[in-house]
Parts: structure tokens; C-alpha cells; sequence
């Protein structure tokens, strides 16, 4: 009987969608578009940090509801590795493997801040 494994699915993908960014940028405008982006890494920010706070607590269910946030909001803005990272922890997270989810919670928060740097990096001085 072989241990369940996990398929790191996010190692060769691009931080950010760019074309998600244009496709919003389009249809919301770019000021609305940047207003939309930057309410969206504040609470990806917010969510990263309680779900830091859920790990470290070994409170499951908490960690299980942010990370399904963190999901809806990296695909909002086009976050494609930090979306699998976090379907990863999910899955994790649903085996009770705390080791695990320490390992890969702690890689989506590193990504997470990556991926907002990147994102932030790609529109300027804004979004």
C-alpha cells in the first residue's frame, strides 16, 4: 500500500495571466480596472495572512475556506500558479496531512507575494 501523492501542478506556469489583465482592462475600463486589481490583492493580502494564521493555529477548516477564497480571487486577476498552488493545498489539505499542508501552505504564501509583485510590477506605478 503506497502513501496517497501529490502532483505539484504549478511549477512551469506564468505568475500572471496577462491577457486576463487586458480582457478586464477592456471591459471595465483602466481606472475602474486598477480600482478592481488593487481591491483584489488587498484581499488576497488579507486571506494570505489568516490562512498563515489557520496553518500555524492547525485550524483546518479555516485554512480549507481561505484557500477556496484564494481561488476564486487569483483567477479574478489572472494569478494562474498561485490558483493550482492553492488547489494543491486544498487537496492537502482534505487528507489531513498537516506536514503537508505546512509545505504547501507555506509555498502558496510565498507565491502569493510573488505573484502580487509580479502582478504589481506588470501595470507601473499602478495597476
Amino acid at each position: 500500500m503506497s502513501d496517497p501523492t501529490i502532483q505539484i501542478t504549478a511549477r512551469n506556469s506564468a505568475l500572471v495571466d496577462t491577457t486576463a489583465v487586458m480582457g478586464l482592462e477592456r471591459s471595465l475600463g483602466t481606472v475602474r480596472c486598477r480600482e478592481y486589481v488593487e481591491e483584489t490583492i488587498f484581499q488576497i493580502t488579507e486571506k494570505l495572512a489568516k490562512l498563515e494564521g489557520a496553518l500555524g493555529r492547525e485550524d483546518l477548516k479555516s485554512a480549507h475556506d481561505y484557500t477556496v477564497s484564494l481561488i476564486g480571487l487569483s483567477a479574478r486577476i489572472g494569478l494562474i500558479r498561485m490558483g493550482m498552488v492553492a488547489s494543491d493545498l486544498i487537496e492537502v489539505l482534505g487528507q489531513e496531512d498537516l506536514t503537508a499542508a505546512h509545505a504547501v501552505g507555506s509555498r502558496l504564501i510565498r507565491l502569493g507575494e510573488e505573484s502580487l509583485f509580479s502582478l504589481v510590477r506588470l501595470g507601473g506605478d499602478g495597476v
